[in-house]
């Protein structure tokens, strides 16, 4: 599933839903891994963000706040494409 959720990632904007691990709280994430979408002067992190997530750990940009931020993928409830501008 991990490679799925990379590749969508990869492609464009998505929206995941996932319960947040120190409060229970349900978040929904726009984010993405395509570059064309992440800032310039972000793209140094890009590599260690790729290179970081893995096992449940998944680590995204967060094209509402413009930042890094991750989530844990036993704590998914939905993903799917966005219809936010890639």
């Amino acid at each position: 599933m991990n490679q799925q959720i990379l590749e969508m990632l990869m492609q464009g904007t998505v929206e995941v839903i996932f319960r947040k691990k120190e409060n229970n709280l349900l978040r929904t994430l726009l984010c993405t891994m395509n570059k064309s979408n992440i800032p310039p002067e972000e793209l140094k992190t890009y590599g260690l963000a790729l290179q970081e997530s893995g096992g449940d750990r998944m680590i995204v940009w967060d094209v509402e706040k413009n930042d890094w931020r991750s989530f844990y993928m036993n704590s998914i409830i939905d993903i799917f494409p966005s219809n936010a501008p890639k």
